[in-house]
C-alpha cells in the first residue's frame, strides 16, 4: 500500500501540482482546468486516482482536499522546493561538500531558491567576480562568514566602511591571527570604524565563505576532493536571503567580538 501510495504522488507532475494549488482551498474543475492548464478529460483520469487513495473529495461541485491529503501536501511542498533547488544546480551541488552546512540549515535547503552560479572572467581570475562585487558595492550591510582571510575581500570593504556601511565578519582564529599580522593596519583602520564588527569562531568553519546583505546571498563550498576555486552561488531570492542571515547568526552565536585588546 505504501509504494502504492507514493506512486500516487510521484509519478504524475499532474497529481503533485494538484494537490499543492488545493491547499489554496476547494476548486471547481474549470478551476482546476485553468490553474493546470490542462483539459478536463486528462485531469479527471488524476483526480479519481487522488479520490480513490483518499486525498480529495468532490462536494457541491468542488474538489478539496481531505484532511490526510492537506497533511501530505503541506510535507510535500518542502520537498518538491528541495528537490527544485537541486536540479536547478545538480552538478555543483554534486561536486561540492554540502555536508560542511551546519545541519539546522541543511534540513532547510529548499529555502535556497534561484541560485546561479558566479566565476570570475579569465582577465578576472584573482579578483572578485564581477556580478558579485557590483552588488556588493550596493549594499547597505554585509555579513560575512570565511573559512581564510582574503586580502580580495577587504580592499572592496574598506571602501565600504568608510562610507559607513555596516560591516560585519566572522573569521576562524588562524585566519585571524594571519589578518592581524599580515595587514595590522588595515586591521586597526577597519577596528576604528563603529560600523564594523569582527568576530572569531569557536567552532570549525567548513563552508569557504558566505555573504549576506539586503538584496542578495552567496556562499561558495569546497569541491568534494577539497579544493576551492574563486566562485559564488548567489541568489536575490528573499528566502535565499533569510537563510544567509540564519546561517550568519549560527557562526554568530559561537563566536567572540574582537575588540582593541586583541591586537
Amino acid at each position: 500500500m505504501t509504494t502504492e501510495l507514493i506512486g500516487t504522488l510521484f509519478l504524475s507532475e499532474k497529481r503533485k501540482n494538484l494537490m499543492v494549488y488545493l491547499l489554496d482551498g476547494p476548486m471547481t474543475i474549470d478551476e482546476i482546468k485553468t490553474k493546470l492548464n490542462v483539459t478536463a478529460s486528462s485531469i479527471m483520469t488524476q483526480i479519481k486516482i487522488l479520490m480513490d487513495q483518499g486525498l480529495i473529495v468532490y462536494s457541491d461541485n468542488l474538489y478539496s482536499l481531505t484532511v490526510m491529503g492537506k497533511a501530505i501536501s503541506e510535507k510535500m511542498i518542502p520537498l518538491l522546493e528541495t528537490l527544485e533547488m537541486y536540479s536547478e544546480n545538480r552538478r555543483y551541488w554534486q561536486e561540492h561538500k554540502l555536508s560542511a552546512v551546519p545541519p539546522n540549515l541543511l534540513s532547510r535547503l529548499n529555502e535556497l531558491k534561484h541560485c546561479v552560479l558566479v566565476e570570475p572572467e579569465l582577465s578576472r581570475l584573482y579578483e572578485l567576480p564581477r556580478k558579485f562585487e557590483e552588488n556588493l558595492l550596493k549594499s547597505q550591510r554585509i555579513y560575512e562568514i570565511s573559512s581564510f582571510f582574503s586580502p580580495i575581500y577587504h580592499s572592496a570593504y574598506m571602501e565600504l566602511a568608510r562610507q559607513g556601511i555596516e560591516i560585519a565578519i566572522i573569521l576562524p582564529p588562524s585566519a585571524f591571527e594571519r589578518f592581524k599580522e599580515a595587514y595590522t593596519d588595515l586591521l586597526k583602520e577597519y577596528m576604528s570604524y563603529k560600523n564594523v564588527s569582527i568576530f572569531v569562531c569557536t567552532e570549525k568553519i567548513e563552508i569557504v565563505s558566505s555573504v549576506v546583505t539586503g538584496h542578495f546571498f552567496s556562499i561558495s563550498l569546497f569541491s568534494n576532493s577539497g579544493i576551492y576555486h574563486n566562485h559564488s552561488m548567489m541568489s536575490f531570492d528573499d528566502s535565499s536571503i533569510r537563510w544567509g542571515k540564519d546561517l550568519f547568526l549560527y557562526y554568530l552565536g559561537k563566536s567572540e567580538k574582537m575588540t582593541e585588546k586583541h591586537l
